[in-house]
């Protein structure tokens, strides 16, 4: 009886704790999220990740509230989900959070209210799946000094979740972070949190991020312009972020193309290049200009994307020129358009001459042969070629049969120990390369001359070439 006894105690506390639990339970109000009050998408291409930030109206009553949050058949990062209580933040306080094993891609958010409110709660995570390309239209004008660019940008979403009425920012530009993951966690925990040591990192930077000029922003939906929107540029050391004026419901599965900017009579340069090593075996028109606001461009960088560039003909209509891909461009670099070929330009390496002098024998000994009879004798030299000079002269042919002058860069590579003749104007572009350069009115002809001289054998003394002033004509035979 008396162990029986020694029990009760035990026995009685179990029953008060449950008793509490039970009376604890009933003051807790499960709750789902309700729709959206608000949205941000930050969209990083380079990382494949977009940061969410949403605002909703949640009530709440005194006591212990749970709030559930789910992200099923999303490609929403769960380790990223954050809660911020933005409205009472003194009266509300975030217990924990939960992820209940039977309820997988769900959590419980476990809240402490002191009031019975309408509350602003604000939730940030990072999803994958949303992107965003530019592409660019080009008109030069006839003369080809100037040229208007229109930019759009195409935001595409397939994370599995609908985003209405949203706030949508671009970052253009690379994040580079490796190093600082280093510094915060060890090599040994490197692999696992170098992800969530990003994300964190970014959201950061982004939320610290002040908005610092505007540009015309348009929007377009299934290819159709509709309305015109404003750009707001956030200028960060790494990179820019463009955010577009207004809202934007961008469905999942769905596409958006964006007018992002337009600019005209900007300066362009245009140059006829022969470089093998870059533009392959033909002479390249290649389109140069600079992003800047002297070139009419704006102050913030080119996204990398595909321009179609056309050029007006003395009928006032377009022509075709080529679509080519413009690579990501800073503030104040060049940018460089390879157009490929133009059929309006004629170009021709031609050999003239070659020949061989300064020619060096090594004799090495002799045998001689003597006729018996008549005393005839002959030697036999066994001799090689030890070294010599080789000549050889060129004739670049080019022709201009545009409306408008052009200039002409030859990019040739000379080996060994050469000099090049030539009364042309010539550069040297490295030890064993040389860039001619030329400018041609309209309909004008041109033969480039000169000639290559190139040591040989024990000759050669050196390995590169030099430059020699000298008049060149063409050879009489």
């Amino acid at each position: 009886m008396l162990n029986r006894m020694k029990h009760y105690p035990m026995v009685l506390l179990i029953i008060l704790n449950l008793m509490v639990m039970n009376v604890w339970a009933k003051n807790i109000d499960l709750s789902t999220l309700p729709n959206r009050d608000s949205v941000q998408l930050t969209i990083y291409n380079s990382e494949n990740l977009t940061l969410v930030r949403e605002t909703r109206q949640i009530s709440v009553k005194k006591g212990q509230n749970r709030l559930q949050f789910s992200w099923v058949n999303t490609k929403i990062d769960p380790t990223s989900v954050q809660l911020n209580i933005i409205s009472h933040p003194i009266e509300l306080q975030l217990n924990n959070t939960t992820f209940p094993h039977d309820k997988p891609q769900m959590l419980y958010w476990h809240i402490m209210s002191a009031v019975e409110s309408l509350v602003t709660v604000e939730i940030s995570y990072f999803t994958s799946g949303i992107s965003w390309r530019a592409d660019y239209s080009a008109i030069l004008s006839q003369s080809g000094k100037t040229m208007s660019m229109d930019s759009f940008v195409s935001v595409s979403n397939h994370s599995g979740e609908d985003y209405e009425n949203a706030q949508v920012r671009l970052v253009i530009g690379k994040i580079n972070l490796v190093e600082q993951v280093n510094d915060l966690v060890g090599q040994a925990q490197y692999k696992k949190e170098k992800r969530k040591r990003v994300k964190q990192d970014m959201s950061l930077r982004i939320a610290k991020a002040t908005m610092s000029q505007r540009a015309g922003f348009y929007f377009a939906s299934n290819e159709l312009m509709e309305k015109e929107k404003e750009v707001e540029k956030d200028s960060l050391s790494e990179y820019t972020i463009f955010t577009i004026d207004g809202t934007e419901t961008i469905p999942n599965q769905w596409s958006k193309r964006l007018r992002s900017g337009f600019s005209k009579d900007i300066n362009i340069d245009i140059i006829y290049r022969y470089r093998p090593r870059e533009y392959g075996d033909h002479l390249a028109r290649i389109l140069l200009f600079t992003n800047n606001k002297k070139s009419s461009l704006g102050d913030a960088p080119l996204p990398e994307g595909k321009i179609q560039l056309y050029q007006k003909n003395k009928q006032n209509t377009l022509t075709y020129i080529a679509g080519v891909t413009l690579k990501y461009t800073s503030v104040d670099d060049k940018v460089e358009l390879n157009t490929g070929v133009d059929p309006d330009i004629y170009f021709d390496l031609m050999s003239l001459k070659n020949w061989k002098d300064m020619i060096w024998m090594h004799y090495r000994k002799a045998n001689v042969y003597r006729r018996i009879g008549d005393g005839h004798i002959i030697v036999d030299h066994n001799s090689r070629v030890a070294g010599w000079n080789e000549h050889q002269m060129f004739a670049q042919h080019v022709r201009n049969y545009t409306d408008n002058p052009i200039n002409v860069e030859i990019r040739r590579v000379i080996k060994g120990d050469s000099i090049l003749k030539s009364q042309l104007d010539i550069k040297k572009h490295d030890f064993q390369t040389v860039d001619i350069h030329s400018h041609l009115k309209k309909g004008e002809k041109q033969a480039l001359l000169y000639e290559v001289d190139t040591k040989k054998g024990r000759n050669a003394k050196q390995n590169q070439v030099s430059l020699e002033t000298r008049i060149i004509t063409y050879p009489t035979w």
